[in-house]
């Protein structure tokens, strides 16, 4: 569910960390979106425990301990931080604890996957989306400033267009990019029987790409996008492989995506189209939920 203040954006921000090498990206990028936002901000750790993994528990807490205290330290930001290390399975004791404490926007870095027997559950990040109900937005990129070229897969749902008008609300000064695949499919017969193949897959690609031009600028105009800093990509094919050559050509910042959410039996599902981009989009993703 997304919660935020009166002027738009979230204000209790939290920062789950593995704390591995790389950890570094998503917590900068943390404090740069606390900062921005004047939100305040948990970083928390999750120390595995499991029947794999019963031993030097006392240890390993006083390790994460001097990561953190690490990672603040080499902070140019005076931020005020809480620091919170809990004990579990990753993704779910921070899903958990971030509703504990009233989160309302979650950060995280791309995990290892975690693997129960001979099955790949899939990276943190991706189990956290497929489960939570809160954005999650998943660094991968250094942070080099503020998001300024943002790419949104807009598909007419609902849950890309939430995703869409949640990013912008959040990033208004950034250049937004709104990329739409379009699939054709022709009517060969009744008036076009006597039409050749091509004659008829040209007026329906007209067809839909008029269609799609303005399902866009109505998408647009509930934005309040009229200006330069708003443009739209269209590509014939599937979403996940037009999205992902636009980021492969384009490199945006960021690339926001809704998820639809899973109930019941159907939790066990593998991957949503956000879950999928997770593992393989090369630049931050922020995951929307539409599910409350």
């Amino acid at each position: 569910m997304i919660r935020t203040s009166e002027d738009g954006l979230p204000k209790r921000l939290l920062l789950a960390t593995d704390l591995t090498s790389a950890c570094d990206r998503a917590f900068d990028r943390a404090i740069q979106l606390a900062a921005a936002w004047k939100a305040d901000l948990t970083v928390c750790h999750v120390v595995e425990a499991s029947s794999l993994r019963p031993w030097g528990m006392e240890r390993r807490i006083k390790n994460a301990e001097t990561e953190i205290e690490r990672l603040v330290r080499h902070s140019a930001s005076s931020l005020k931080l809480s620091r919170h290390i809990v004990v579990g399975d990753p993704a779910e004791r921070t899903i958990e604890h971030a509703r504990q404490i009233g989160i309302d926007f979650l950060i995280t870095g791309p995990a290892h996957g975690k693997i129960l027997g001979e099955k790949l559950l899939g990276s943190t990040a991706a189990r956290i989306v497929r489960y939570v109900s809160l954005p999650v937005l998943a660094v991968r990129r250094r942070a080099e400033g503020p998001y300024a070229a943002v790419a949104a897969g807009i598909d007419f749902s609902a849950a890309s267009r939430t995703a869409f008008l949640y990013g912008r609300a959040l990033f208004p000064a950034a250049r937004f990019t709104l990329v739409h695949a379009y699939q054709i499919s022709p009517d060969w017969g009744g008036r076009n029987a006597d039409k050749s193949v091509d004659v008829i897959e040209a007026e329906e690609k007209q067809r839909v790409l008029r269609a799609a031009e303005q399902e866009l600028a109505d998408l647009a105009g509930a934005a309040g996008d009229t200006g330069s800093n708003l443009e739209t990509n269209l590509q014939q094919g599937e979403p996940e492989a037009v999205l992902l050559d636009y980021v492969d050509k384009h490199w945006p910042d960021l690339v926001v995506a809704g998820t639809h959410g899973r109930t019941g039996a159907q939790q066990t599902a593998i991957g949503s189209v956000a879950e999928q981009l997770l593992d393989t989009l090369p630049c931050d993703i922020l995951a929307v939920p539409t599910r409350t």
